[in-house]
């Protein structure tokens, strides 16, 4: 059975970065608990740790603050700009239910009851059904807990498509650019790079023997 008093020491830790977040972005409780259509409370509580957030409030808190989701589980400073409308108990629940059928997919597809899956876990099975429903927010640590015994990543749960999953992607990328050389920066930011750009993409969309075919064809050229 898993350990509850990891599980409630992650929900301190994301709590704490929850509120670093926040507090970086220069929000305060009472608006940041409007984004994602919660009370402050209810909000006080998930930074505390005394209540775990769900990953669709994360995402959506994360949407609004301007902070990836990765920034929050490994806090660094977001930025404030602002984000086009988004109806949160609308967007919370859809996530909610598109999870929920996610892990039961899973769960079939591994051939695991929800018996098993709670023993894995240490989460009642009635819970998990409710889960699994959408009838009932996951707390972030639990679906930790659920994706590692289904084999899976939390990654693999986040949200791929919509304004927040396009722009949780960009963001990565951009994060991802920065992590570079600074001399491939100045490369890749040039307009002359444009074309060895391309012709990089297009390499990488080539079979292994045809990129080693061309390879040896350069390499008879120079020599």
């Amino acid at each position: 059975m898993a350990d509850r008093q990891a599980v409630q020491l992650r929900t301190k830790m994301l709590g704490a970065a929850l509120r670093q977040a926040r507090t970086a972005a220069g929000r305060t409780l009472k608006e940041t608990a409007a984004m994602i259509g919660v009370s402050s409370a209810v909000l006080s509580s998930y930074e505390t740790g005394r209540r775990g957030i769900s990953l669709p409030e994360l995402e959506l808190l994360g949407y609004h603050l301007g902070t990836p989701l990765s920034h929050i589980l490994h806090p660094s400073r977001g930025d404030s700009r602002k984000k086009s409308d988004v109806n949160p108990a609308v967007m919370i629940s859809l996530r909610q239910h598109y999870i929920g059928a996610m892990i039961r997919s899973r769960r079939e597809e591994v051939d695991m009851s929800l018996r098993d899956l709670s023993r894995l876990t240490g989460i009642p099975s009635g819970r998990l059904s409710r889960y699994e429903q959408g009838e009932q927010p996951i707390p972030l640590a639990e679906l930790e807990l659920i994706a590692a015994a289904l084999n899976r990543k939390l990654s693999d749960f986040q949200d791929a498509r919509g304004p927040i999953g396009e722009w949780m992607a960009t963001e990565e990328a951009f994060q991802a650019f920065l992590r570079l050389p600074a001399e491939l920066r100045a490369f890749i930011q040039s307009p002359n790079s444009e074309p060895y750009l391309r012709m990089a993409q297009r390499l990488s969309e080539l079979p292994v023997e045809k990129v080693r075919t061309i390879g040896e064809g350069f390499l008879e050229i120079t020599l």
